[in-house]
This record gives structure tokens, C-alpha cells and sequence, in this order.
């Protein structure tokens, strides 16, 4: 009876595991990317490049970024891309993930947001932490801008913020994709006739070392060191890869308290400086995607 009783049992668990294996739906889980691997939101806000941006354009910030490959334009300030990985990124000693941006330019710095999935719904709808730069103590939390179309192609978009000021954009640039008004800045998937931007502003990067009428826009080395995309002077970047490199142990909340995040799984890369450049136009965070270091 016994040997019987084992044999039954062996045979059971035999062919339950060839059903299992043979079924569709039982499947080994997938390996996970180091890659961005889905974009949620992208909102590009006003700027030069509006021409050329096409909605679409955010699966440039999908997957390894490759020779071929171009890159996100997020535009002037509060213009963003929401993306996240297919998996937890850890937050461990040093550096968890870095964002690749556009090499060979200047240095256009970009806030991250960093954001957990502790309700499992692969979505990201709990809340923004920001990452801390070294810029911190001299940014404007809860600020917005609010974008108003411009009337007619001869005008310009005019701004004002939430400081109580005023302004328009003014082009000092010629090229194809730009005119010699502002109008053409609109994004066309900007269906409203305003769009305001919220997030935290940083000083602004440029400054004219010019002392002439022939401006000479430069970004002080000693500005922005560590803590921003699109920051090639940041001791946190590798040239390289063209990448800089983020510890999520630098999230803090909206009153700048330090949070201890397990993991995060979801990004937000903002166009932090609301600044004209002279004939350069607005300063405009460009970014080509993300990667978990662990991976």
C-alpha cells in the first residue's frame, strides 16, 4: 500500500507539472529593462522647437538610447515628460539611475521627480517626490507660469507667473523652424488657448559675459553641480555616456523633509529655468531616456 500511495503521488505530481509547462498561459516572467520602458504623459511647453515636436516624439525617451536615436524636447520652463520602468529600481548606496540627455550642448538643467507604486497599479498616481540638487536652497517651490497664446502669427505668447509678473516671449533667432515672432512657439497639441506649468524654479543658468552688443551667453561651471538632467557640468555626469546619474535618497517632500523610498518606479523630468538667452531663445531641457544602474 505504501509503495502504491508513492507511486500515485509521484505520478500526480508529474502531470500536474506537464500541464503547467505546457499551458499558455503558465509563462516564466519576462525580464524586466534597465530601460524607460513606457511614457505616461508628455507635455511640451512653450519654445522654438514647437515646429518639430510631435506628440509621438515621446518614444525617445523609451528604451536604450542608440546612435539613431533622437531626443525629447521638454521646451521652456515646466514642460515634462512622465515615464516609468517595468520594475522596481532600489534605492541603494550611491547612484540608482541616470538620465541620458543631449551631448555636446550646453548645460540646460532639468528637475526630477521620483514617484513609488505602493498601490501596485503600475500607474503613477501617488505623489511627486523631488529630487535635491545643490540648487535646492536657492529654488521657488510652488511656482507656476501660465502661457497664453498669441493673438494673431504677427504676436507674441505672453507669460505671467505666480509671482504677479508679466512678460512675453520675445525671438532674437532665426532658423527654419522659427520665425520672427513668437507665435509659431505653440505646441499644436496644446489644444487650449493657455496652459500653466507648475514646479520648482531654479536660478536662472545663463549669464552675458559680454560687455558689447555681440552677446556671449555662458553657464558659470560652479552653478549647477550635481542633481539636474540635462547637466553636463554636474560632477554626477559621465560624458561619456552623455548621462547624469541620480540617488533616490535625495527625494525630499514639498516641505524639502527628507524621504526614505525603498524603490521608485516612475520618473518625471521638468524644464526647471525659466530664462531667455538673447539670441539663444528659452533655456529647454532635452532629454534621450533613463536607466537603472542596478540593471
Amino acid at each position: 500500500m505504501i509503495f502504491r500511495s508513492k507511486l500515485s503521488v509521484g505520478l500526480l505530481l508529474f502531470t500536474l507539472t506537464f500541464l503547467l509547462s505546457s499551458c499558455s498561459w503558465f509563462q516564466e516572467p519576462s525580464k524586466s529593462s534597465a530601460y524607460i520602458t513606457q511614457v505616461f504623459d508628455y507635455v511640451y511647453a512653450p519654445g522654438q522647437h514647437a515646429q518639430l515636436v510631435k506628440k509621438t516624439d515621446s518614444s525617445n525617451f523609451i528604451g536604450e538610447p542608440t546612435s539613431d536615436k533622437s531626443w525629447l524636447y521638454l521646451g521652456g520652463f515646466g514642460g515634462y515628460v512622465v515615464a516609468g520602468f517595468d520594475h522596481n529600481v532600489a534605492n541603494e548606496d550611491g547612484f540608482d539611475f541616470e538620465i541620458f540627455a543631449l551631448k555636446g550642448a550646453s548645460p540646460e538643467p532639468g528637475i526630477v521627480y521620483v514617484m513609488s507604486d505602493t498601490n501596485g497599479n503600475g500607474l503613477p498616481d501617488e505623489t511627486w517626490f523631488e529630487l535635491r540638487g545643490n540648487q535646492y536652497s536657492k529654488s521657488k517651490r510652488n511656482y507656476w507660469v501660465r502661457y497664453n497664446k498669441a493673438v494673431s502669427d504677427t504676436s507674441n505668447i505672453t507669460w505671467k507667473d505666480s509671482e504677479g509678473k508679466r512678460g512675453d516671449l520675445k525671438s532674437g533667432y532665426t532658423a527654419t523652424y522659427n520665425t520672427k515672432y513668437t507665435s509659431s512657439w505653440w505646441w499644436s497639441a496644446t489644444a487650449t488657448d493657455s496652459i500653466t506649468f507648475y514646479g520648482t524654479r531654479l536660478p536662472d543658468s545663463y549669464i552675458n559675459t559680454s560687455s558689447t552688443s555681440t552677446q556671449n551667453w555662458v553657464v558659470p561651471q560652479t552653478l549647477f553641480t550635481w542633481g539636474y538632467a540635462k547637466n553636463l557640468y554636474g560632477t554626477d555626469y559621465d560624458s561619456d555616456l552623455g548621462a547624469n546619474k541620480f540617488d533616490i535618497s535625495n527625494a525630499v517632500d514639498s516641505l524639502g523633509n527628507a524621504i526614505n523610498l525603498p524603490h521608485i518606479r516612475f520618473i518625471k523630468v521638468q524644464t526647471a529655468v525659466f530664462q531667455q538667452v538673447g539670441w539663444l531663445n528659452e533655456v529647454s531641457t532635452e532629454v534621450r531616456g533613463a536607466k537603472d544602474l542596478r540593471k
